[in-house]
């Protein structure tokens, strides 16, 4: 079939939204914001990423809006968000992304990847949560190097109910979660060829 006579997907998830009082945030990581980080000191490797596995129990929305209940969603899927922020990551600090002969495959899965609202009685406060556990794999060998829970938590109060927050609130958890993952020494040590222990305690 021809795609010309079909809306583009984020036009048609727009117009579905607003015709059930939802909302669709443009969560993305930036680019500009992403620096050398601890990542940076080993040797540059090769690194393929696996398709992000999204383990969430609700993987269609992100949160609930007060009120009305409709679905806050975001525009792309949570998996290609995650998956752009680990590649954003991984290049800006020194290392090959590549989709064949890697040194080193890190698999991602996504645990939690939420919005939440807490009412009070003088002020909102909006809660974004983002998990990411991530198991790093030797590329020749397959074997599991490394096991790691990565958080990132953003709390934001504020007078009243305010929708404008909402995006800000999880980009800053996502940002905080690559920043756990970027300056975590064990992932260093596995980047550069060390074997681990294969969990820590989730936090």
């Amino acid at each position: 079939m021809s795609p010309r006579g079909l809306a583009p997907v984020g036009i048609v998830l727009a117009l579905t939204l607003a015709g059930c009082g939802g909302t669709a945030l443009d969560i993305r990581y930036p680019e500009q914001g992403v620096n050398p980080a601890l990542l940076a000191s080993v040797a540059s490797r090769r690194v393929q990423i696996s398709n992000v596995i999204d383990r969430r129990l609700e993987t269609a929305r992100v949160g609930i809006e007060p009120g009305d209940g409709g679905d806050i969603v975001t525009n792309r899927s949570v998996a290609d968000i995650v998956h752009e922020a680990l590649g954003l990551e991984m290049s800006k600090n020194g290392h090959v992304l590549v989709s064949d002969q890697p040194d080193l495959v890190l698999r991602p899965v996504v645990e939690g990847f939420s919005l939440d609202t807490v009412e009070g009685y003088q002020s909102v406060q909006y809660v974004g949560r983002v998990i990411i556990a991530l198991t790093v794999v030797d590329g020749r060998t397959g074997d599991a190097l490394l096991t790691r829970r990565y958080v990132g938590i953003r709390r934001r109060e504020v007078d009243k109910p305010d929708k404008k927050q909402w995006r800000e609130v999880l980009d800053t958890a996502l940002a905080r979660a690559m920043h756990d993952l970027a300056t975590d020494p064990d992932l260093v040590a596995a980047l550069g060829g060390s074997g681990l222990p294969s969990a820590r305690p989730a936090t």
